[in-house]
């Protein structure tokens, strides 16, 4: 190789190594600054959901990511009644309450929203549908290319039905959807329970170990 030529490889080369080391510090320390909000509507709030969440909860903390989880299914939530002022006025949603205003101001500053919920009857919890037809509705715009994710207790069965319901409100508004090696469900009736499910549990670890990846 003439000298000329081995000059632009080498410094090509050297060039390559600085970027690529510069990109490492800065997804690093990047990761510090992520924040991930989940939503669990489950009535009870050290159920089962949220031990699911706590699962994940774990990854989060070894990578040093900020996590919030609102706990919003004790609380009594009215429902959308369409009445479209939020399009009609570009306003948020005038049956919100205060509280639950400041859940969705803290979904719109997050990288990526987690969904969690028991199974009520095949679906999910009432005051989570109520909560959440609200906030996506008047919200959706805020909401676009965040990544979400979707996760399912169940004593045993209904999990899919839950599952798909809560990925409806991701799919429509352009959001990126995280996935596992299995569905992101759970199973158990106790908390007891579900720490012997032990393919559960790593569905979930691996769930927040994509999560990581896609934001």
């Amino acid at each position: 190789m003439k000298k000329r030529e081995f000059v632009k490889t080498a410094i090509i080369a050297g060039t390559g190594l600085i970027l690529g080391n510069i990109s490492g510090r800065l997804i690093k320390s990047g990761k510090k600054n992520k924040k991930i909000i989940a939503i669990n509507g489950s009535p009870n709030e050290n159920g089962t959901t949220a031990y699911a969440l706590s699962i994940i909860a774990e990854i989060f903390k070894k990578e040093k990511i900020n996590f919030e989880i609102i706990h919003i299914g004790q609380h009594d939530i009215r429902g959308c009644t369409a009445c479209m002022r939020c399009h009609n006025e570009q306003t948020v949603c005038v049956h919100t309450t205060g509280k639950e205003q400041e859940w969705i101001e803290s979904m719109k500053s997050a990288d990526a929203l987690i969904l969690a919920s028991p199974t009520y009857f095949g679906g999910i919890t009432g005051s989570m549908k109520s909560f959440l037809d609200k906030a996506f509705y008047s919200s959706s715009k805020h909401f676009r290319y965040k990544t979400g994710a979707a996760v399912v207790t169940t004593r045993r069965t209904g999990a899919s039905m839950t599952f798909e319901s809560l990925n409806q409100y991701f799919t429509i508004n352009e959001m990126p959807v995280a996935s596992s090696t299995y569905w992101n469900n759970i199973r158990g009736l106790t908390v007891d329970d579900l720490m012997q499910d032990g393919e559960g549990t790593r569905t979930l670890q691996n769930l927040a170990k994509n999560i990581i990846k896609l934001i």
